[in-house]
């Protein structure tokens, strides 16, 4: 376990898939959701090499089919760590023999946290060792602690919204859009949003989002570079979750060849990608 820590926040990352486990205040709130498996036994998983669900959980590339499950194998591969300082540590991963059985490509995954004040920075880098391309996406799934009554809760744009969703059944893209609410800037919380899994808005003008207790700001997600973002939770749980992606979810009807699937990124030999998000934990 890799601790973070100034005068405003401790913040504790796992070597297990490089996620954020706890973050509390000097008075001790806990932001982060703390993985009771009565709802769902995450914290933060960050999703590599793919985002959501394969269609079928399983894809082709160059004739050989791979199975892979939910949001890939980044979350339960143990990462290189290296902590830098007590405000920035880094975590690699690289590929094996088991990636390779259900990925077969060369990679270097890393994901780096920077403590600064109240705000913690995310980068999280593909790099492609190889002269051939790479095909992957990533994304975070950050789960905040939201307890008490669930309609307490809030979220507020950056700027007022005409909210549309991505229609998605049985966690599949139908390649809809569908209008949700109009002239939105804070969207009050309720279980039944999530009665079809996420929402994953498309269009948005906001690259930011905070999330609201009783009107109270209690953390803000910077999301810019990410052309997706998602919440989720499971209906009745203590927790929303605040999810940038550069992925999404196959469509129904994809004919499940990796290059072809969409919004893949496709990184050329010995070319990378680095992506930042950042979350403001405000402890006022």
């Amino acid at each position: 376990m890799v601790e973070l820590k100034n005068s405003s926040l401790t913040v504790r990352i796992a070597e297990r898939g490089a996620e954020i486990v706890s973050v509390k205040n000097a008075a001790g709130y806990e932001y982060i959701w703390q993985a009771d498996p009565k709802f769902w036994a995450k914290h933060s998983p960050l999703l590599f090499p793919v985002c959501g669900r394969l269609l079928g959980f399983a894809y082709t590339f160059a004739g050989k089919r791979y199975e892979m499950g939910n949001h890939g194998f980044a979350q339960r591969k143990i990462f290189a760590t290296e902590q830098r300082s007590g405000t920035e540590a880094a975590f690699t991963l690289t590929e094996d023999e088991e990636t390779l059985a259900e990925y077969p490509f060369r990679f270097v995954l890393t994901q780096r946290y920077l403590l600064e004040g109240e705000k913690l920075r995310v980068f999280t880098r593909v790099h492609n060792p190889a002269d051939t391309p790479l095909y992957c996406n990533f994304g975070s799934h950050e789960a905040y602690a939201a307890g008490g009554e669930f309609s307490d809760w809030s979220v507020r744009f950056e700027h007022t919204e005409d909210l549309t969703l991505a229609e998605q059944k049985g966690g599949y893209l139908t390649g809809a859009a569908v209008p949700y609410a109009q002239g939105v800037r804070e969207l009050p919380l309720r279980y039944e949003m999530f009665a079809d899994d996420s929402m994953l808005f498309r269009g948005l003008k906001s690259r930011r989002i905070r999330l609201l207790h009783a009107g109270k700001p209690v953390t803000e997600v910077e999301f810019s570079p990410y052309e997706h973002l998602l919440l989720w939770t499971k209906p009745g749980a203590p927790y929303i979750c605040i999810e940038p992606w550069n992925g999404v979810p196959d469509y129904a009807g994809a004919d499940g060849e990796l290059p072809h699937k969409k919004g893949i990124l496709c990184i050329e030999g010995g070319g990378e990608i680095e992506m930042e998000h950042a979350v403001t934990f405000f402890t006022e």
